[in-house]
Formats: structure tokens, sequence, C-alpha cells
């Protein structure tokens, strides 16, 4: 991390409520919420530890992250419940993921989870049946409570760094959860492990996601609700019929391996096109572009432009003003921000410029080419600091 970063990060003081809080903590058997959990505890909150229960099968996040997560609130002496979400869970994560793929488009299901599960269903729960009066998670991110309102803000740990999964939060939200882990650094939180005892101090990462085993994979698990059906891998450039695929599903844009195909230069995935059933494939440069159109934003840190004539959620839910200045971030009343964002998760931001168009979309032009912009995918963007995250989209 440069010395810049650092000195931006001393400016940024991760939020706690006021210790009278009851939290409940969303574990998932793993050592981030793990000592998430250990944390509060050691810090005096009333802390309760929840588990939602997703889907049958030996997993790390469900059956045996479930036996984890119980064991280690035992340990540190907390309450610990679980959540039958498997009907939820299935329908809107599961189902989607699928349909997705069936439509040409590549989903993030652990985006829609957060909103969904986490800051849906687990944090009803909480506040509803157990009168807690705040949610936390294992995010490697900040809260920094900035005059009543509430910025998500890169953590410590520049290389954990899940701010990006984050977009979909809005200030009603915030206002009630806590990132434990924003100050500390993975080497960090696995010492904290080591100092409490508890037993999965080396325990590995979870796999992405979660419902898709490493066994079978993306395809392997699509496969077994999706049509094989044959068609044509074409060249995107002259049309020549470059080879067959087995079906559509199996292809995302961007992608390489697993063409099949004996070229002068390597392939890749330019355009799916499930109604004629077809691949693209092309050349590396073929991907590029710096133009994308993103729908169903969510707008962090209140920032609204005079063009969007329906508010997003997050403008509704707030009653100050949403234009103009607020704590010391300044945003002109104008139809473009200039921004730093990216459209995946492990790639660097980029300068950027939003143009803001009618229903909650944007049009977004990055100064420099971008490679393979993936519908269903999503584009994130963060303040011209590139600390502050403003708020996110999905690319159509």
């Amino acid at each position: 991390m440069t010395p810049q970063i650092l000195e931006k990060q001393k400016l940024y003081e991760n939020y706690w409520p006021s210790l009278d809080s009851k939290i409940a903590i969303c574990m998932s058997g793993g050592v981030d919420s793990s000592v998430s959990a250990y944390l509060l505890a050691k810090k005096g909150y009333k802390t309760v530890g929840l588990t939602g229960w997703l889907f049958k099968g030996s997993n790390r996040c469900c059956d045996g992250g479930m036996i984890d997560a119980a064991k280690i609130s035992e340990f540190i002496g907390i309450e610990h419940l679980s959540k039958d979400l498997r009907e939820l869970f299935k329908n809107q994560i599961v189902d989607h993921f699928i349909s997705s793929y069936g439509s040409g488009s590549t989903p993030i299901p652990c985006i829609t989870c957060n909103n969904v599960i986490k800051w849906g269903s687990l944090m009803e729960y909480a506040f509803n049946e157990l009168n807690c009066t705040h949610i936390a998670t294992g995010h490697y991110a900040k809260l920094v409570n900035d005059n009543g309102y509430f910025k998500i803000v890169r953590p410590k740990d520049s290389k954990k760094d899940q701010t990006f999964m984050l977009w979909g939060l809005t200030q009603d939200v915030l206002s009630r959860t806590v990132f434990p882990l924003g100050d500390l650094t993975k080497d960090e939180v696995r010492d904290a492990a080591r100092d409490g005892n508890l037993f999965l101090a080396e325990k590995e990462e979870s796999q992405d996601i979660c419902f898709v085993s490493e066994k079978e994979g993306t395809q392997g698990f699509l496969g077994k609700f999706l049509e094989q059906k044959e068609g044509f891998i074409i060249e995107n450039k002259t049309g020549n019929v470059l080879g067959t695929h087995s079906g559509t599903h199996n292809y995302t844009i961007g992608q390489r391996k697993g063409m099949g195909i004996a070229y002068s230069e390597p392939l890749y995935v330019i355009d799916v096109d499930v109604e004629k059933n077809i691949v693209y494939a092309g050349t590396k440069e073929e991907l590029e572009g710096c133009e994308l159109i993103a729908k169903d934003v969510n707008w962090i840190y209140p920032i609204i432009a005079r063009r969007h004539e329906v508010p997003t959620k997050q403008s509704r839910s707030n009653s100050k003003d949403t234009l103009g200045t607020a704590s010391g971030f300044s945003t002109p009343r104008s139809d473009t921000i200039r921004v730093m964002a990216k459209i995946r998760y492990n790639s660097k931001t980029s300068p950027a410029t939003i143009s803001l168009l009618e229903d909650n979309k944007i049009k977004m032009v990055f100064d420099e080419p971008q490679s393979a912009i993936t519908p269903g995918q999503a584009c994130v963007f963060y303040d011209e600091t590139d600390q502050i995250l403003l708020g996110g989209g999905w690319i159509t």
C-alpha cells in the first residue's frame, strides 16, 4: 500500500456503535466472520451469531459452516441461531443465476445474496425477532459516519478489499451496520483468531460461489438445468464458422479457455447470441471498449442529478438534500460525474465519466478502453480519490 493511500486511510475512522447496541453477526463458519464475532464480544457488545441455512449439502458455506459457526459461538460465549432460508435462496439467488446464463448474461450471485439474504431476510429477522439494533459481517470494508451520512470506504487490507460487493446497500441499512474487520489485514485477522484460541484460525478460504462445487464447476452445475444445444462458433470479424459449441450458457464474454478451436492466435468469446445460438470469437483487441449502460443504479452517498426523473431507492429513503454539497463532499448540479470505476472484482479502477439517464440508468465512458465489458456483471464506481464507494449498477 502506497504512503499516499495510507495517509488517506488515516482520515477515515471505522464506525462502531455505542456499547449498549445489540449486534447480530452473520456467521458462515469461516475465519473472517468468526473473528468479527470474537471482536464484537471482546469489545463488550451483546452479540448474537446468526447463520442462514441456504441449501442442503456438505459445503463450507452451509452445513459444515453452520456447525463451525455454532461451535465458535459457544466457545466465545454468545448465542447462535440459524434461519432456514433455503426456499428464498433457491428462488432469488440460484434460479436467477441459472436463468441469467440461459439468457446470455453473466451474473454475480454474491452481490445479490448480500442484498437479499444478509441485508435482507437475516437483517429483518435480527431486528424484528431478536430485537437487535445492528447487523455485522466479516467483509473487509470500512464504514464511516460523516455527520449522519454513512460512507463505505476501502479497508486497511487492499488485497482483501470487498467494497465492490457492497454497492447495493443504502443509507438506511448502513446506519445499522458494522464492519469489524475494516482496520485489519487478513494476517492480523488470523493472528486475532490464534490469540483467541479459535480452532479455525488456519481454515482455508471459501470458494467463490457457495452452491457450485469445485468438482463440477459452473458448466457442470448449469448442465443440470440448461439444455445442451449445439450451435456454431463464428469468427466475429469475418463471419466464418470456426467450430461448434454445446450450449451458449457454457460461454461468457472474455472467456479464452474451452474454445476448442485451432487458430493462429488466441481467441476469446466476443459475444453470445442466445436466440440464434451463436458464440462469436475474436482476438483480444476485439474485446476492448470504452462505453457501457448500467441499470438499477444505487447511489450509496446521496448524489442524484436533475435528469433522474425517477429517484433511486437511496434518495427516496433520505430526507437530506441529494444535490450540492454534503459533509464536505461536493457534487456539481450537472448531468455528468467524474469517478474511478471498474467492471469486475479483481480489476483495477480506471477514470471514467458517468452520464445520468432516466429510469435509474447511467451511461459510463472510460478514459481508456476496458476489456470484456459483460452484460450481467456489475459496474462499480468510487470517488476521484478512489477511496469512497459511491455506488454501482448492473451492466446491460
